[in-house]
């Protein structure tokens, strides 16, 4: 055999005459192993010049340190720093990531040839992985379909599985469920505080969790506040800037009265400012806003944003662990609380001084 052929560890173990648990226990340096043993392997492992893959490495271990990662557009913000977080922490625990971006829903960006998000659970098990994180898609919907539920519960049986999302009754998964509509509720104060009485909310999609939560939660704030819920002052549509755009313009068409008003993250903010822009309304000027979900970019927004730090990065953190931990059998999920904090910027305008002229 030639240095350019491939080598296995079954060849390896034949030409060196040991088991081929002697060969992962050489490759792997988790078990002792006699000096006159290691010393053939590695002569072979050094003739033929052989660098074992995760795969090869696993056929012992039954374990490939790698985990899927299914989430529904990589191109949001939301999904693309979270991602990055668990990738990071990963990486540092021994794990390299698979991602599935699903494109669930992907009409809203006029792609059409999409796959059910169940291809991706099998496709995750074919190729071996240890555990699954799912962030977003279907299992975001206030109601799943039966059989996505019977997927996910195949997967579970399979595989060790974190959800971030509601729990599903009767599927053996890991949920975390880290939107409470605590973030609705700070910001929405803070602008009754600035002297509003008329807040608008725009974006978010209709029969999504974190939608109806933080509507949920916009509603119980005002009423808390002694405010009227005007249902005309609610404009849903989508998560992305061409959403807060049509959002805005739906709800001016109302003209429905309004000086605030919560965008449902930093995406929709910026569309939804254009919109206002377009009218000859300028904020915090005419009309102030705060996004219920900082992204990066929310800095570097005309005027800069005030937004609700929902703390992705740590959230990102806490379900890689979890599903690591659940990959080695370690304890049960550890119990969290992130409080949502308020990053005061530009668009509220609260750098000129509290509005009282807003009753």
């Amino acid at each position: 055999m030639s240095e350019k052929e491939h080598i296995t560890i079954t060849q390896i173990a034949k030409e060196s005459n040991v088991s081929i648990s002697t060969v992962s226990r050489v490759l792997n340096g988790n078990a002792p192993v006699s000096p006159d043993k290691r010393k053939r392997v590695e002569e072979i492992i050094q003739k033929y010049n052989f660098t074992p893959n995760a795969l090869a490495r696993g056929l012992i271990s039954k374990q490939t340190k790698t985990l899927g990662v299914i989430l529904p557009d990589i191109s949001n913000p939301y999904f693309s720093s979270m991602f990055l977080e668990i990738e990071r922490y990963a990486l540092e625990s021994g794990y390299t990531l698979l991602l599935c971006n699903t494109l669930f829903g992907g009409s809203s960006h006029g792609i059409r040839n999409t796959k059910e998000e169940s291809y991706y659970f099998q496709m995750l098990i074919d190729k071996q992985v240890d555990g699954v994180l799912i962030i977003g898609g279907q299992v975001d919907l206030t109601t799943v379909d039966n059989s996505y539920k019977l997927a996910l519960k195949r997967l579970a049986e399979q595989l060790p599985v974190v959800v971030i999302g509601q729990e599903i009754e009767d599927v053996d998964c890991i949920f975390i469920q880290a939107e409470t509509g605590q973030g609705v509720v700070t910001a929405l104060n803070y602008l009754y505080m600035l002297g509003h009485r008329k807040i608008a909310f725009v974006g978010g999609q209709p029969n999504v969790t974190i939608t109806e939560i933080r509507i949920n939660a916009y509603r119980n704030a005002l009423k808390a506040l002694g405010l009227p819920v005007d249902e005309q002052l609610i404009s849903l549509s989508d998560y992305y800037s061409e959403d807060g755009y049509n959002a805005m313009n739906t709800l001016i068409s109302r003209n429905a009265s309004f000086t605030a008003f919560l965008a449902i993250n930093d995406n929709v903010a910026l569309g939804a400012e254009r919109a206002l822009y377009d009218q000859a309304l300028k904020v915090p000027d005419d009309i102030a806003v705060i996004s219920c979900d900082l992204f990066l970019t929310g800095e570097y927004h005309i005027p800069r944003l005030t937004s609700i730090n929902q703390h992705h990065d740590l959230l990102g953190r806490l379900v890689i662990t979890t599903l690591i931990n659940s990959i080695k059998g370690i304890g049960k999920p550890p119990k969290f609380s992130f409080t949502p904090e308020l990053v005061i910027r530009e668009s509220c305008g609260s750098h000129l001084g509290i509005r009282t002229n807003l009753l």
